[in-house]
């Protein structure tokens, strides 16, 4: 990595470190002033700044994914490596992450049990909808079993533009 870009990395780590010191300072002023609208407008404030610096980290992230899967890829392939040991790093490799999805889940799992792979099968709840579903139950007086769930409610702050 070029010097200039190592020092950059490092200028936006502290500069990183000292926004979350300002912004737990800031917090602790507005909060202690338990003005309510003063503190959500201060929340969609800082929320709007973090969205935007996630941006730019998912673009560095983005960066790092063309790197790894196609641009080193591409440099071993052409140079006929698999892998390689580079000092300072260790044992280098390009290998292939592997995929797949049923394009029909009813024949793709019946292929998997015709062909004795069912041990892969997990029968499975989507948390989301299983988190609804509990919230449901107490809305409606009905608790889950405590012996058999882990059910928590975790306030937030939503906030719907005008």
């Amino acid at each position: 990595m070029k010097f200039d870009t190592k020092i950059a990395a490092d200028y936006a780590g502290q500069k990183l470190d000292s926004l979350l010191e300002r912004a737990t300072r800031d917090t602790n002023e507005v909060v202690q002033r338990a003005d309510i609208p003063t503190a959500v407008a201060y929340f969609d404030e800082l929320r709007s700044l973090v969205k935007e610096l996630a941006e730019k980290q998912t673009a560095l992230q983005k960066h790092i994914e063309e790197l790894s899967q196609q641009l080193l890829p591409t440099m071993f392939q052409n140079q006929n490596v698999k892998t390689i040991n580079v000092k300072g790093v260790g044992r280098t490799t390009i290998n292939d992450r592997w995929s797949a999805s049923m394009l029909n889940k009813e024949r793709g799992l019946g292929w998997l049990r015709g062909s004795n792979n069912e041990g892969m099968i997990i029968e499975t709840v989507n948390a989301q909808t299983l988190g609804a579903f509990a919230r449901e139950e107490a809305a409606a007086g009905r608790n889950l079993p405590e012996d058999i769930f882990r059910v928590s409610a975790t306030p937030y702050v939503s906030i719907t533009k005008a």
